[in-house]
C-alpha cells in the first residue's frame, strides 16, 4: 500500500527537509501457495468449446495440438522470403504478426531486392524534385501487391512470434530485410479492407 505524507511546508522556494526517520509501513504478507490440484488437467482436445475454463492451470508458451505424439512444423524454411519494407506517411505503423501483408496500410511499400529498394531511397532523397512527385516515383518501383500467388508480400506475414509486431517509421525508410513466411492453414483471409474483392479473400 503506498504510503501518503502530507507536506508541511510549501515546496517552493525551499524543498522540504528530507525525512530523517523510516516510514513504518505494514509489511505485505505472502500469497499461499494456493490449491493444490489433486488430478491432472484436461487435455485441451478434450475440453468442451462451449464451457468455461480457468486456463491458470496451464503451463504458459506451449502450443496446443490435437495429436501430441506428431510432428509439427512452424514457419517452414521453404515458406520463406526477405522483403525491404518503406514508409512514405508521416507516422509509424505497427502490423502484427498474423496480418496479411497486402492488406496494411497503403503508406507501406513493399521491394522484393535490394535493386529496387535502393533506386527508390535514392529518388526519395532527391530534393530537386517535390515531396509530392518522389512519394508517386517510390510507389512506380515498389513490388505491385495484387494477387501474385507464391510472391510476397501476397500471402505472407511476418515471420515473428504469435502476437509480436513489427513498428515501421517514416524516418527508418526502408528497412532491412524483412523476413516473412507464407500464411498457411486454409490461406482465407477476409474481412481486412472494406475495398477487397471477393475474389482476394483467397491467397492462393
Amino acid at each position: 500500500m503506498p504510503y501518503f505524507q502530507p507536506l508541511t511546508t510549501q515546496p517552493f522556494p525551499v524543498p522540504p527537509e528530507p525525512v530523517g526517520r523510516p516510514v513504518a509501513q505494514p509489511v505485505p504478507t505472502p500469497p499461499g501457495s494456493g490449491p493444490r490440484v489433486e488430478q491432472p488437467s484436461l487435455k485441451p482436445s478434450a475440453l468442451d468449446p462451449t464451457a468455461d475454463y480457468d486456463f491458470s492451470e496451464y503451463p504458459v508458451g506451449g502450443v496446443w495440438v490435437k495429436e501430441p505424439d506428431s510432428k509439427h512444423v512452424l514457419n517452414s524454411a521453404a515458406a520463406q522470403a526477405v522483403v525491404y519494407v518503406m514508409n512514405v506517411g508521416d507516422r509509424d505503423i505497427q502490423i502484427g504478426s498474423h496480418i496479411h501483408l497486402a492488406d496494411v496500410n497503403d503508406d507501406l511499400l513493399f521491394f522484393t531486392d535490394e535493386e529496387a529498394v535502393g533506386e527508390a531511397e535514392r529518388v526519395l532523397e532527391d530534393e530537386e524534385s517535390p515531396w509530392p512527385d518522389r512519394i508517386a516515383a517510390v510507389r512506380r518501383l515498389a513490388h505491385d501487391r495484387s494477387k501474385t500467388p507464391g510472391r510476397a508480400p501476397w500471402g505472407f506475414r511476418l515471420d515473428v512470434p504469435p502476437g509480436d509486431s513489427k513498428r515501421f517509421s517514416p524516418e527508418s525508410s526502408p528497412s532491412e530485410e524483412i523476413e516473412v513466411v507464407a500464411i498457411s492453414g486454409r490461406r482465407r483471409v477476409p474481412g481486412l479492407r472494406k475495398d477487397k474483392q471477393l475474389g482476394d479473400i483467397s491467397l492462393d
